[in-house]
Formats: C-alpha cells, structure tokens, sequence
C-alpha cells in the first residue's frame, strides 16, 4: 500500500527535535555541511566502500565557528556506530554515521528512525540503491519516514521504465525537449520505422553498470543502426537495454544544469509590491504568483564526463586513429553562469514544469530539484511554450512580437531566432551538481541571501524554518 503524505505529515507533526538523515553517496557532503551550518542534527548511513569518503571529510563545530582543533571537535561530535539502535537521542553527538553493509539496510530501522525523529534528504542515490525497482516501489511503500522532497516524483527519473516519466511531465508542461524516435529491436540491433536525416544520439542502459547509461552518437538514423550493431556484438549494449532505451535528436549547445529549490513556506508568504506586479504582468493570481516567486533559482553547474572530456581534448586526427567509443559516466562538476537576458526563459520552463507536477501529483515538487538542459539557438516557432494543459501562470501573455519574447534587437520578419533552453534531464531532488558549490556557495543564491549558500545549506534552512514556526508537515511527503 502505498505511504499517503497525510500520513508522513503527521508523523513529522509530533517531531519535538529532527534530525536529518543522508545516505551517504551522491550530493550528502553538501547536506552535511548545510545541516551543521544550520545547527541541525545529522544521520549518515553508508557501507565500509564508501565511509571513508564523510570520515576523511568531517563537517563538524558550531554555525559559523573557525575550526582550528579539527581532531578535538571530530572526537567531541561525531560518533560511528554499525547498529543504528545504539544511537541515543539523548547523548551528546551532532553527527552519527552508520557502517552497514549495505544501503536498503535502512529500511530494517524504520520504527527506530521515527523515534530518532529522522527527515530523510532524498537524491539519486537514495532513489536508485533504496527505491527497489524503477517504481521506486520500497520508497513509496515501505520507507515510512518523512520526506523532505517529492516522494512520488523520485521514480520518474527513470525515464523509458514508465508511462509517466519526466518527459511525459515535460510534455503536459509544453517545455522543450529534444524530439524522440521510433525504432524496433532487431536479433543484432535496430531498425527505424522512418529514416531520420539528422544527428541522433541513443540513451540506452549500460551492459555492465545497471545505473548508468551507454550514449552513442550518430549522423543519422542509419548510422545509429550501423554503431548499435557494433556495439551490442562487442558486449557493450543489450537487447533488453534497447528495448527501454531512447533515440533523441541531438540538440546542439552548452550543457547547462539549472539548480532550483521550491520552498512551501515561502509561497505562503506575502511578498509585497513583487508579487502585486508579477501577478499583474502575467495575468494570475496573488496565489499563484506566490508560487513563482518560491521556485527559487539557485546556481548553474556543467558536468565533465569520462571518456568523452578526454577524448574531446585531442587533435581530430588522434581521435579518428583511436577510434573509441565515448562514454558519458558524470565524473565532475563546474560552475557556470547563464546570459542574464536568457534567464526568463529559465525561469518560464521551470515554472513551467513545477506547475505540471503540481497538476498531475500534487502537492508536486518539495525542495531541492534540477531543471537540465542543452541551450541551442533555433527558431521560436520550433519550440515555442505548448502546454497541453493550460496552467494558469505558467505562460501569461500569449507572445505575439518579438518584444513579447524579450527580443529588441531585431527587425520584424516572418521567424524569429532565439536562444531555447531544451530540457534533456530533471532531478526532482538534491542534484548531484550541487557540491561545486559547498563552502563557497551558489552565486545567484549567495546574491539573494547576502551570504554563503549552497543547496545543502538551503534545504537545512528551509527546515529549521519550519521546525521553529511547527511547519514541518508543510515540507515532508
């Protein structure tokens, strides 16, 4: 049966003191960080693989305090334990990381985290090593801790697995993603129902690693059946992969990760003259604009990939003897900034978006969540805003003229060109990008707050704000 958020709301109602809990891989060093920042307690459950990782990377001391004795605080906040019932709420520690042999373990601790008063942090992690299947079906059904995030929005990242997936929320929101096409599986490969005349890229499961992805490239739909064919002979691709994976076209343009974080108690609050004017421009209401105005845009990042980042800094003619097959696995992150004109467009789809899930799983996206998109440069027509659903706020003036969009520094012509932001991917939780920002903060954040601000920093906000006002159901599933 699935868990019901009214339930989880009532389990956080009765929270006297929570503490935050992390599986340790992914995006936890920056939750970590952001929770000691905040004077919140800290839960990390991680196998021996990977424990060195938060042991060799303490976050420890009061907010704001300049750490000169590392080992003395270590010793006096942090306590390792590999049975979570040996944690006392009682004692004196700030952090507690358990050593379990591996990630589902935790849903042995269910009962235990609730007396402990456990928030869980969810990321991809989370989803992938404790979700089960691609239903995320132990999450939704099993894991009865409330959630600081979307806990029915954690499965749709599992693109091609079902029906609704983000593309399918992309789709109802009228955003623009890359266009898709229909191919069957062959006994050595695929087969396209139609010829495709324009580079294509294929998302398909790894053969040896189940939670990433193999790419390949192509000019055309004919040299993807070409490259599949090598590729499932040399072992680097299966039937079964094919059968859920993905040919898209290839949107060409920077990758950039848009970084955002929802915050129900914000859009409960009234925000003077800004909100009056957003709701006159966009023709909406008070509470609606509200909503905007939460959907806080915090940082951009880009990721770097392995072997891909390699084999791009080569010369053309090395690449063509090497003649290897790139992979994409995300291996690091850079900090990026957008165009400050294209950022309406940012703001536009990503509301977009957030007003989809609002519709069709409500109360839709809690929290941290990523918006990931390749910005091409194309016709407006091409991409232009189609919701299926006509979402109020979410489009606002019909666009008619180029000034419409933003656009004053071009004569009238039949097609308009623009910069269209594409959305390739979403995270409906704490991105993994978000560590290039730890301890230095995410700028369009740090600018709006006036201090140091990661995402970890701004979930652990967000909660301690609710726990001081007896908020906390508004921020759980």
């Amino acid at each position: 049966m699935l868990i019901q958020r009214e339930e989880m709301q009532e389990v956080a109602k009765g929270y006297k003191e929570p503490v935050v809990l992390n599986l340790g891989s992914h995006s936890a060093l920056d939750a970590w960080q952001g929770q000691r920042n905040y004077g919140l307690r800290s839960i990390i459950y991680v196998p021996p693989q990977r424990a060195r990782i938060y042991l060799q990377n303490p976050m420890v001391g009061e907010p704001n305090e300049p750490i000169e004795e590392l080992p003395r605080l270590v010793r006096k906040d942090i306590i390792v334990v590999n049975d979570l019932n040996d944690i006392k709420k009682d004692e004196k520690w700030k952090t507690a990381i358990i050593i379990c042999e591996k990630y589902s373990d935790i849903i042995k601790y269910v009962d235990a985290l609730v007396e402990l008063e456990c928030l869980q942090i969810p990321n991809r992690a989370f989803s992938v090593y404790v979700g089960g299947d691609e239903r995320c079906s132990v999450i939704e059904e099993k894991f009865k801790v409330p959630l600081v995030g979307s806990r029915r929005l954690l499965k749709i990242e599992n693109r091609g697995e079902l029906e609704k997936d983000y593309y399918w929320f992309a789709e109802e929101a009228g955003i623009p993603t890359p266009s898709s096409y229909e191919y069957e599986v062959r006994k050595n490969g695929i087969e396209f129902k139609q010829p495709v005349n324009e580079p294509v890229i294929l998302k398909a499961e790894h053969a040896h690693r189940k939670f990433e992805r193999e790419f390949i490239f192509a000019a055309d739909s004919a040299h993807l059946e070409e490259k599949v064919e090598k590729e499932l002979a040399n072992g680097n691709l299966t039937l079964e992969g094919l059968r859920t994976a993905r040919v898209e076209q290839i949107v060409l343009g920077p990758h950039a990760n848009f970084n955002f974080f929802y915050s129900p108690l914000d859009a409960k609050e009234h925000w003077g003259d800004v909100e009056n004017w957003f709701a006159k421009i966009h023709k909406t209401s008070i509470a609606n604009a509200r909503i905007h105005l939460a959907n806080q845009l915090f940082s951009i990042d880009e990721r770097r990939e392995t072997i891909l980042d390699g084999l791009k800094r080569l010369p053309i003619d090395v690449q063509e003897r090497i003649k290897r097959v790139p992979s994409f696995e995300v291996t690091a992150h850079a900090i990026l900034s957008l165009r400050e004109s294209l950022l309406k467009d940012i703001h536009r789809y990503a509301d977009a978006f957030l007003f989809a899930t609002r519709e069709h799983e409500f109360p839709g996206i809690i929290g941290a969540w990523c918006l990931q998109t390749l910005i091409t440069w194309d016709k407006v027509s091409k991409y232009e805003l189609k919701p299926k659903n006509k979402f109020e706020a979410t489009i606002g003036n019909e666009p008619k003229t180029a000034a419409d969009y933003g656009l004053y520094d071009t004569s009238a012509q039949k097609e308009l060109f623009m910069h269209i932001p594409v959305t390739q991917d979403v995270a409906l939780r704490h991105g993994g990008g978000t560590n290039v920002h730890m301890g230095i903060g995410s700028q369009y954040a740090n600018a709006k707050y006036q201090r140091r601000i990661s995402m970890g920093d701004r979930i652990a906000l967000e909660i301690r704000r609710a726990w001081k006002k007896g908020l906390l159901h508004e921020i759980v599933t």
